[in-house]
């Protein structure tokens, strides 16, 4: 009995051991390659923005990795729901609306159903900023033009320092629930998007 829980122990203090170990070398790993790839450029446009360099630094880790280029994702329901919205199915989608994409091709609908850049921004997001979607995946400005949103959309959770509420607002465009249970698509983004910022 005594050895089976000798054994039971070791197991776990193993699988505890090797789990910390994959999970700090990934993080390791993921805000070495943030910090080579977009260091210099986040800490210079956060100073002239008001926002915090750490949040924005953990965001690209967890939206892209800290990848560069960070690549884009289709996001198949989001383009369904503008489909309906340019055929007047539905009045708008977020901040879209039918007026605004009445016109567009099934490419350019296609843009704005993609996130983009190292903050992951959705390619509808660019009505709101008023810019040309390819400012959304240029190298030259995905970046300022996704910390300007993320300014724009939630900054008082910034200026507040309620990290928690923009890392959720980011991923989720709501709040943090009343309760406290995140809807975020991966359940541990929020406590690894702040875990993320002692990084920096």
């Amino acid at each position: 009995m005594l050895r089976n829980a000798v054994y039971l122990l070791v197991i776990l203090v193993l699988v505890w051991i090797l789990y910390r170990m994959v999970f700090i070398d990934v993080k390791t790993e993921a805000v070495l390659r943030a910090k080579v790839n977009y260091g210099e450029d986040v800490k210079a446009i956060c100073q002239e923005e008001g926002v915090p360099y750490q949040y924005i630094m953990a965001l690209i880790i967890l939206e892209s990795s800290g990848r560069k280029p960070a690549g884009s994702r289709f996001e198949p329901a989001v383009y369904d729901k503008l489909k309906k919205v340019r055929s007047g199915e539905m009045i708008k989608y977020s901040t879209v609306t039918t007026s605004q994409i009445r016109r567009t091709s099934e490419a350019e609908l296609k843009q704005l159903a993609t996130s983009w850049g190292p903050l992951q921004l959705m390619g509808y997001h660019c009505y709101e900023l008023g810019v040309p979607i390819d400012a959304l995946h240029s190298n030259n400005s995905a970046l300022r033009v996704g910390i300007r949103w993320c300014k724009q959309t939630y900054g008082r959770y910034l200026k507040d320092g309620d990290f928690a509420n923009a890392f959720h607002f980011h991923n989720t465009g709501r709040p943090m629930p009343f309760f406290g249970v995140t809807t975020t698509y991966d359940p541990q983004y929020v406590f690894k998007g702040v875990r993320y910022m002692e990084s920096f």
